[in-house]
């Protein structure tokens, strides 16, 4: 609607590629990049609320496992144009050090797991001079906490299940307490980035060093020690 006139100066808002095309032309400098500064659409935003819906619900009833569903929902979002591939491409950030760590903590673990190790670090923590139901209980969570900063929470779990519901059978109580107290340990994993992948993942754009993760981590269990332990026996009873 403007009519041009020599001498004019416009400021333009432009795409990268207009960018790398007229980058070294006179006619245009520079000003300020601006990444990802175009407006959202949202027209189709009720059909991606769908997709995400659809995806933890075919998640949750059981019909596959959750890589699945979040590879079908990724499919289907481009396939209805709610994210475009080279939008998705642009925002798509793979850190090679973060997943090396990741597969060498899996590694770390399985090693762990194999080579009995755990298992004799267990039985020696859980020895059998164990007599008060409390203190057994604390032993388990200690030990569930210890493997789940080393190894997979899932690991760690499975590993002290069978010997929390033995010691639980050898002091003639319910295994119930111990199970719950299993649970929780396994979730409790602040002392370390390797005890859990968002742990690691949070660690270099946040620029946290490992003594920030003991710095936090180490009250966090305390108090999540101190309160599991106290109130399991009152609502599981032994």
């Amino acid at each position: 609607e403007q009519v041009l006139r020599t001498g004019d100066t416009l400021l333009l808002e432009t795409s990268d590629t207009f960018v790398e095309q007229y980058q070294y032309r006179r006619d245009f400098m520079l000003v300020s990049p601006l990444s990802d500064s175009t407006p959202p659409d949202f027209s189709r935003a009720p059909l991606a609320t769908v997709i995400l819906v659809a995806m933890v619900g075919v998640n949750v009833i059981g019909l596959v496992s959750v890589l699945e569903a979040a590879f079908l929902a990724a499919g289907l979002l481009l396939v209805t144009r709610c994210v475009t591939v080279n939008r998705a491409r642009m925002n798509v950030s793979v850190n090679l050090p973060v997943l090396v760590v990741i597969g060498a903590a899996f590694a770390l673990g399985t090693a762990l797991e194999q080579s009995g190790t755990a298992a004799w670090l267990v039985d020696v923590m859980l020895a059998d001079s164990i007599q008060s139901p409390w203190l057994a209980l604390l032993l388990v969570y200690l030990v569930t906490a210890l493997f789940t900063e080393v190894i997979t929470n899932n690991a760690a779990a499975v590993l002290v299940f069978p010997i929390a519901t033995g010691v639980a059978e050898q002091l003639g109580v319910s295994p119930l307490p111990f199970i719950v107290a299993v649970m929780f340990a396994a979730s409790a994993s602040f002392m370390t980035p390797l005890g859990y992948q968002t742990n690691l993942m949070v660690m270099g754009p946040g620029g946290y060093r490992f003594t920030d993760y003991l710095k936090i981590g180490v009250p966090m269990s305390l108090v999540a020690l101190a309160v599991t332990t106290s109130l399991i026996p009152l609502i599981w009873p032994f």
